[in-house]
């Protein structure tokens, strides 16, 4: 069996890691840490006068074992070795055994793969000799990671003590960041478990997870290391996956901390020396007069949004408001605003990748003309012009009725990463037509159209027989592009059991089941840039390497996994 373990590459790009790593610990790395690097190319064939093997390479987690087959036949075992590994993942170079004649057509297929993992042969799976039209690559995912974990694997963040995923990392640079890390290669989370990152436990914290190295760093620390000594928790990671928002009651992560308030801080994996930095404050760095939370980040960490009860943070500010804060900058603008400039009112926001726009929530009638259904509503705000359009209406316009809840409840709309859809959850009855259900429904809005689509239904189109999703106004998820849609449910007719989570095409209909929990329930999902990932909580075992409930990221196949390259 010809293998060679590829280790030049992944060595080099390890030490890379490593030494960038060393270097933030002390506060003096300004670039984030080095994304795997590319695939080597497939080893030549050995010269032969009888013919050449059809050679590649396999890529996935250590230990993970296929047997492959050219032509539905010539079995080749394969195993991802682990002696000797300092990353969680690693590639195998191989050639089959047998010697084919050139001109001979090839077709490549997996035999057997582990049942907890997916695999696929992703590229070059069909050629002809001698001359690969496109390099072979065989690549394994585990199907659902527990991600609530430490380094070592010695402690494990279960469904109870633990939540609020946030997945990031994309296969191509983001923003400013010139750096492609993978999809869905980082977590973050919160978690009250003792031991996790050194933490003892007395309060919730926050964590960032790095899962090709297997690192899991406390992110809601000072600079001396120290872990807050308040409650950490709604945590974003950027979708760059190098930098994390999160919210604190905490009063030692920032030395000048003495508000008393929940304030909203920064961290940041290539300067990890700093700690987590304030940055719900005002001019020359005053600190906000009330509570600040709920943040969300552009795609490269450069800009942060926040809602705030300080009035204090800009001009014309009173009650919860949506703050835009530039970090380079430190220019903060007021979001909600009415057509004077003044504070009006709203929450909930997300920003696109770029921090062009701005999906917010916001029960106030004076951010838009024409408002006059007494209702909340949905609106996006576009941060060159300052213009803001109100999305939670009718396909094709008009006002929306209330349903069955409440004019004024809270409700967590997403936008997706290239501004241009935002999904949101209502019991309204006349947003689309044929709505009789009488429960919530996940609904995307193509924002400069008007059009909205009901995404909680079917494969044939049939309305969901229970909410969706499950929480009152929880966040849908949505990719980059806006088609696909992730959201827990109590429907049993939408292609998973009840209280799982449920992802849909919904331009095509395809559904994809990301879990299927007999009993027990899920947490709200988030998903990784391209739709590779999905993460949630759960609670019951999914990853048969850990006997525990937790925070999972689950592979959905619809892109490439972070570790598999070209």
């Amino acid at each position: 069996m010809p293998v060679t373990r590829c280790t030049s590459a992944r060595q080099a790009a390890l030490a890379c890691f490593t030494l960038l790593s060393l270097l933030a610990a002390c506060g003096g790395a300004d670039d984030p840490p080095a994304a795997p690097a590319p695939a080597p190319q497939s080893p030549p064939a050995p010269p032969s006068p009888g013919g050449t093997r059809v050679a590649g390479v396999f890529q996935g987690p250590l230990g993970a074992a296929v047997v492959l087959q050219n032509n539905a036949g010539d079995d080749l075992p394969l195993t991802i070795p682990s002696a000797g590994a300092t990353l969680r993942y690693d590639e195998l170079a191989f050639n089959f055994n047998q010697l084919l004649a050139d001109g001979s057509a090839y077709a490549v297929s997996l035999k057997t793969a582990p049942v907890d993992h997916s695999c696929s042969v992703y590229q070059g799976a069909n050629g002809t000799l001698p001359t690969e039209s496109t390099p072979l690559r065989v690549g394994c995912e585990i199907t659902d990671d527990l991600v609530s974990r430490s380094t070592d694997d010695a402690v494990l963040g279960t469904f109870f003590d633990s939540f609020a995923p946030s997945i990031g990392g994309a296969d191509v640079p983001v923003g400013s960041t010139a750096t492609a890390h993978g999809e869905g290669r980082y977590v973050a989370f919160v978690s009250g478990a003792p031991g996790m990152g050194g933490a003892t436990g007395s309060n919730r914290q926050v964590y960032w997870r790095d899962r090709l190295t297997g690192e899991t760093v406390l992110v809601s620390a000072n600079a001396a290391g120290q872990q807050g000594n308040g409650q950490s928790q709604a945590p974003v990671v950027s979708a760059d996956g190098q930098t994390v928002a999160f919210e604190s009651f905490a009063t030692n992560l920032d030395g000048a901390d003495t508000n008393g308030a929940r304030d909203v801080f920064v961290w940041s994996a290539a300067r990890r020396g700093l700690g987590a930095v304030r940055v719900s404050v005002g001019a020359g760095g005053a600190q906000g007069n009330s509570h600040s939370w709920e943040p969300t980040l552009s795609g490269d960490g450069s800009l942060v949004a926040f809602t705030t009860n300080a009035s204090n943070l800009t001009g014309g500010a009173s009650g919860p408001n949506v703050v835009l804060r530039n970090l380079a900058t430190g220019v903060n603008t007021l979001v909600t605003t009415d057509a004077t400039g003044a504070g009006v009112g709203g929450s909930s926001p997300m920003l696109s990748e770029s921090g062009a726009r701005l999906a917010f929530y916001s029960f106030s009638s004076k951010i838009t003309e024409g408002d006059t259904n007494d209702l909340w509503d949905v609106f996006v705000y576009d941060s060159a012009t300052g213009a803001k359009r109100r999305v939670s209406l009718r396909d094709g316009g008009g006002e929306r009725d209330v349903g069955t809840e409440s004019r004024s409840r809270g409700v967590w709309p997403s936008i997706s990463g290239d501004g241009r859809y935002v999904a949101y959850a209502t019991t309204s009855t006349n947003v689309v037509a044929g709505d009789t259900n009488g429960l919530q429904d996940v609904f995307v809005v193509e924002v400069d159209t008007g059009r909205v689509v009901r995404a909680s239904v079917s494969d044939a189109g049939v309305q969901g027989d229970g909410d969706s999703p499950l929480g009152q106004g929880e966040r849908p998820a949505l990719s980059y592009d806006g088609q696909w849609v992730a959201f827990s449910t109590r429907a049993s007719n939408l292609g998973v059991p009840i209280n799982n989570v449920v992802m849909r095409q919904w331009a095509t209909g395809q559904t994809h089941r990301v879990s299927d929990l007999a009993i027990s329930t899920v947490g709200a999902p988030v998903m990784s840039r391209k739709g590779a990932y999905v993460a949630f909580g759960a609670g019951m075992p999914r990853d048969s390497r850990f006997a525990s409930t937790g925070l999972f990221a689950h592979y959905t196949g619809v892109a490439r996994a972070f570790a598999w390259q070209d």
